[in-house]
């Protein structure tokens, strides 16, 4: 027998008398004789609920990140979206792209991505759009490009369409910088990207694609169909916003769906 366990003996026998036990005076002389251990357990006590607490609110925090998550993928098809800036993207089949709301704002618009993916992208001079992928990274400020992670003899190529970018290793602030037309890859293991000649195919937009529009203006809908058509696309109500798909290259019948789904009248001319 321990000390305590004799400690609690003698108390009990102190306490007893033939078929009495004293239960509320035992508990009073105990309080009176022990009241460190009554503060020891009561900060015991306290000290696990302030760790529960935690642990609750941690793992809340975590769970209100990883569903703030933004996520846009593309399997079988060539699918298009709007981002929050009015940036479009193009993503091709097997393609990855997400980014978290707090890094896409008005003062810096990162993403991560997988894949192969065109961008369009709404210039901002005060946020620069960065694209992250497996090895490499991107940073420009308003253009159109091309990010293709499915080489196998490379980690990363990329193709600028319009405007500037940026073109370095993940973890390299040193890179090159490509214009239009300009094309580099970014081969396995190396710090800085290599030029390479334009393809010939890379200036023909694939236009075997679906249109995904979730709450988008009518105004950035009708802009994205006449780049990718090359044609002008415009209409009054451009108030409205418009949530569809078109699984379809027929513009005239993407135009007819929006007409009829939105009441409006749409104008198409040819882009001279």
């Amino acid at each position: 027998m321990d000390k305590e366990e004799l400690k609690g003996l003698q108390f009990v026998l102190r306490y007893y008398s033939p078929g009495i036990f004293d239960t509320r005076k035992a508990l009073r002389r105990y309080k009176k004789a022990h009241p460190a251990k009554e503060r020891r357990w009561l900060r015991y006590v306290s000290g696990i609920a302030a760790s529960v607490v935690i642990c609750l609110f941690t793992a809340y925090c975590l769970m209100w990140k990883k569903e703030s998550l933004v996520g846009l993928y593309s399997y079988a098809d060539t699918t298009t979206f709007i981002l929050p800036d009015s940036s479009v993207v193009t993503l091709f089949p097997n393609s990855t792209l997400s980014y978290l709301p707090e890094k896409f704002n008005e003062n810096k618009r990162e993403v991560d991505m997988t894949g192969r993916i065109c961008f369009d992208v709404r210039r901002n001079l005060h946020a620069p759009f960065i694209v992250s992928g497996k090895y490499a990274k991107i940073e420009v400020l308003g253009t159109q490009f091309e990010v293709n992670e499915n080489n196998d003899d490379s980690a990363t190529e990329v193709y600028v369409s319009s405007g500037k970018v940026l073109f370095s290793a993940k973890n390299n602030k040193n890179g090159i910088v490509l214009t239009r037309n300009m094309q580099a890859v970014m081969p396995f293991g190396a710090d800085v990207p290599l030029m390479m000649a334009k393809k010939a195919d890379k200036n023909q937009t694939d236009k075997s694609r679906k249109f995904v529009y979730k709450n988008s203006p009518l105004s950035e809908v009708l802009k994205d169909l006449s780049e990718h058509f090359h044609v002008k696309l415009t209409c009054v109500s451009t108030g409205k916003t418009l949530t569809a798909e078109f699984d379809t290259d027929n513009l005239d019948e993407i135009i007819s769906m929006i007409e009829k789904t939105l009441d409006v009248k749409i104008r198409k001319e040819a882009v001279k």
